[in-house]
């Protein structure tokens, strides 16, 4: 597997094998290393950088988030520090990151209980995502993020997240049609390597392989 992703890019992957696109979330929030190669931020091997910047600049928001006791609010602001240039006030910024992740119906002062049982499985994930997005980290990467939501809440969501993180690196690890289509490219991963690479209709389009795995 050979990418380079620009800064301020928003790159979708969608892989035929579901095994692939957790190996490679994992790479990238270096939870594992490759094999062999590396994996670089501005030419930097991750494992090379001290943890602590590296999750100031990476976020990887994994499919099976976990929520934890407190409100919506306290979740979703778990990750904000002061490194993060969200550039409103706290209140603002959280009801910003929720109506981007399709949460905005949530009201921010919500019991959340033990592990998110409270919530429903769309509004855990919802919550999730809108903690992701309120981070405001240079480089997010979003695992399946949308998999509990109905097709017209999927589609706020793209369009959310494609407002809310312009201009800052982001990698959809997905294969949902609507959060394709708003990437600026997506790469098709195929046994290991990246089979085709271009805009989400031009795939959908010409390549029978990405058809399958997007519209099954």
């Amino acid at each position: 597997l050979d990418l380079d992703i620009a800064p301020g890019e928003l790159v979708g992957v969608a892989a035929t094998d579901p095994a692939a696109a957790a190996s490679l979330v994992r790479c990238l929030g270096r939870q594992a290393d490759p094999e062999a190669g590396t994996v670089e931020l501005d030419g930097v091997p991750l494992r090379d950088l001290d943890p602590g910047r590296l999750r100031e600049a990476v976020l990887v928001a994994e499919h099976e988030a976990v929520l934890f006791e407190g409100t919506v609010t306290s979740n979703v602001t778990s990750n904000v520090t002061v490194t993060t240039d969200v550039g409103h006030a706290p209140g603002a910024a959280v009801a910003e990151a929720l109506e981007a992740a399709g949460a905005g119906d949530i009201p921010p002062g919500t019991p959340v209980s033990e592990r998110g049982g409270s919530l429903s499985g769309g509004q855990r994930q919802r919550v999730a995502l809108a903690r992701a997005l309120a981070a405001a980290r240079p480089v997010l990467v979003l695992h399946d993020p949308t998999t509990a939501v109905d097709a017209v809440t999927e589609t706020r969501i793209a369009d959310g997240i494609s407002r809310l993180r312009r201009d800052r690196t982001t990698v959809l690890v997905t294969t949902s049609p609507a959060l394709l289509a708003v990437a600026d490219r997506v790469l098709l991963l195929h046994e290991g390597r990246v089979a085709d690479e271009a805009p989400h209709a031009d795939l959908l389009r010409r390549n029978p392989g990405y058809r399958a795995a997007v519209l099954a």
